[in-house]
């Protein structure tokens, strides 16, 4: 079974070389990875074509986008394998096995299209800090994938089918993973395996941990896809959002105003077992 792993990358180089450098100590050798970078000018490109140039499994597909989402489409236009994924410049694989573990848990499970892995949070340097847990409400799990889509993006491999079936919402800019993979929950079947083979890099950039209003209402858009326009849960992220779009002008008071109201919803989304969405 051939492996399409795609790379967004935009200015990552210090994080780069590690991230193609563990895809390239596979211990599984079918695989290719598509490397679409948005016009980088901090040296990713010299890093790109430098593994390019020693492996033919590599391969920069385009280098002007509209973004992750866009990247990502335009990386999976070249894609070949049976199984694909995609693999954040910023983030890496944490074992040689990564690769081999994959394809084994799809080649036991004929009926699974979808398998998320665990994986740990690593800091700037690369360190080990703890696991990604997900399912820590002691009720969640995948039942409540419509009001809690949590899944470990770089962990999470899925059939060529499933993409193919799908629309990419390349038109998102935060949340485009998490509209995949609901999509993807509503129509196939899933597995979840517990080995961590996915490190999620924490540095302070990453789009999916801060507070930006911006990420809010598109969580907003996402609600209204899954429960309408006049949904309670779209009318209220999006009112949180439009709260934390104006705090976003207060200085440095308004982003510790914003600190905490990013508390208060995800304590309440939590209190609710997520009734009430979370942003």
């Amino acid at each position: 079974m051939k492996i399409s792993i795609a790379v967004p990358s935009y200015n990552y180089a210090r994080f780069l070389d590690a991230c193609l450098g563990s895809i390239r100590s596979q211990d599984y050798s079918d695989y290719e990875v598509l490397i679409a970078d948005g016009g980088s000018n901090d040296g990713s490109l010299e890093i790109i074509r430098r593994f390019c140039d020693e492996d033919a499994r590599f391969r920069l597909v385009s280098t002007e986008d509209n973004g992750q989402a866009d990247s990502i489409f335009k990386a999976f236009q070249y894609a070949t394998g049976d199984i694909l994924c995609f693999l954040n410049a910023d983030d890496c694989y944490l074992c040689k096995d990564a690769l081999s573990s994959v394809v084994k848990e799809f080649q036991h499970y004929d009926a699974i299209h979808l398998v998320s892995f665990g994986g740990y949070y690593l800091d700037a340097n690369g360190h080990w800090l703890k696991p990604v847990r997900y399912r820590y409400h002691p009720f969640d799990g995948f039942h409540l994938m419509r009001y809690r889509t949590a899944v470990l993006q770089p962990g999470t491999f899925w059939r060529r089918e499933v993409y193919e079936a799908s629309e990419w919402p390349k038109h998102f800019n935060f949340v485009f993973d998490v509209v995949f993979f609901y999509r993807a929950y509503q129509k196939y079947s899933w597995l979840e395996v517990s080995k961590p083979v996915a490190g999620y890099r924490l540095h302070g950039d990453n789009k999916s941990m801060t507070v930006r209003a911006a990420r809010v209402l598109e969580l907003a858009d996402f609600e209204e896809l899954k429960f309408g326009r006049g949904s309670l849960r779209a009318v209220y992220l999006r009112s949180i959002g439009r709260l934390i779009k104006w705090l976003e002008g207060c200085g440095a008071t308004g982003a510790k105003i914003s600190r905490f109201v990013y508390l208060a919803v995800n304590g309440l989304a939590y209190l609710t077992c997520y009734r009430m969405p979370g942003i």
